[in-house]
């Protein structure tokens, strides 16, 4: 630990870089008390979570749709009585191994608040259980990583965009670049099952939405490309040994095919996140084709103007959830990652016309 005294008591903010769902509890035994989390309320859709967060401590609830200053108001009525509020500004858990983009709000909610911002910053989690696998690897090893990163003096001070580019940095993690130095063994069974859902693109035919994985391995399913994970957690037999190289690739592929046509298996729901409730469409086969996505069975015929969808993300494991015309949508699929890049680079794409 740097410049940080574990025991000492709040208020201030506990951030850090987002690999693992349990990611708050495992801060939280570096620290005396725990840090009350600040949850999109997506994570309470989950039966059992919800059970925990609303029973067990206090939770800080961001609803789609509500305003920031409510969200604030919550946040400054716990720092009033002395507690730690934990928050996790990149949001979304990795896809591929690094740190993913910050929300620039945070940087203005420290300057706002001008308390002190400690960072535990986590290593080796996403060997240790990445978002797209049910299981964790064996007695896998973390390291975290607890210090001092603003005080609440020195907030005064800064600029947001100054807070913001030492916050981010602060707790940018690549696994693979650390695990290249570590060279910790991650062992375990199925390390690579569900890895299709973040990686979809073939790094030796350019196939898009053709990968598949099963066990230990990831293949392509249209020219036969397989690759094995190792002990360290990298991927032999494939042009590229790590995931995070290998999703700047896909991502660049897609957009430059970002008007091909794709089709997907998905479960289709609307959302009632006031109530915690899904209503389910059931299944059906999900097209998209210039902008569009199309979905149809027994109950419904449904067209999406990619440019009239908004607040799209990639919740869970196998979750893509988005809303339109006030309402919100989610889609079980083998393909969440896909989906996400889809929505964001044709949406660049119409910008750019």
């Amino acid at each position: 630990m740097k410049d940080f005294d574990p025991k000492r008591s709040g208020p201030y903010f506990l951030i850090g870089n987002h690999v693992l769902p349990l990611d708050a509890f495992f801060s939280s035994f570096a620290i005396k008390g725990y840090g009350i989390p600040v949850a999109s309320s997506f994570v309470f859709m989950n039966f059992w979570r919800r059970l925990a967060l609303k029973n067990l401590i206090d939770t800080i609830v961001k609803r789609k749709g509500q305003s920031d200053i409510i969200t604030i108001r919550d946040i400054r009525r716990h720092t009033k009585q002395g507690h730690i509020i934990q928050i996790y500004p990149s949001g979304n858990t990795s896809y591929y191994g690094d740190s993913t983009e910050s929300v620039y709000s945070t940087a203005k909610l420290f300057k706002l608040e001008k308390i002190d911002v400690i960072c535990a910053k986590t290593m080796g989690g996403y060997f240790a259980k990445p978002r797209w696998r049910n299981n964790r690897a064996k007695k896998a090893y973390l390291e975290i990583e607890i210090f001092t990163l603003f005080k609440g003096e020195e907030l005064k001070e800064m600029s947001v965009e100054e807070i913001f580019e030492k916050m981010h940095g602060s707790y940018y993690q690549n696994d693979y670049t650390w695990n290249r130095e570590r060279k910790i063994e991650y062992k375990g069974k199925n390390l690579l099952e569900g890895s299709h859902m973040v990686i979809y693109a073939c790094p030796e035919c350019n196939a898009i939405n053709h990968m598949n994985s099963k066990g230990d391995s990831i293949y392509c399913e249209k020219c036969g490309t397989k690759g094995t994970i190792n002990k360290y957690g990298f991927i032999d037999g494939t042009k590229f040994d790590n995931f995070v190289d290998w999703g700047s690739f896909q991502e660049n592929l897609l957009k430059q095919n970002i008007n091909n046509r794709y089709e997907f298996e998905i479960k289709v729901n609307k959302l009632d996140l006031s109530n915690f409730k899904r209503i389910s469409f059931g299944t059906g086969k999900l097209v998209y084709e210039k902008g569009i996505f199309s979905i149809k069975n027994n109950k419904i015929d449904w067209n999406f103007d990619i440019n009239k969808m908004t607040s799209m993300v990639y919740t869970e494991r196998d979750e893509f959830s988005f809303d339109y015309n006030d309402e919100t949508y989610m889609f079980i699929t083998e393909k969440p990652k896909l989906l996400l890049d889809i929505t964001n680079y044709k949406k660049e794409d119409l910008d750019n016309v």
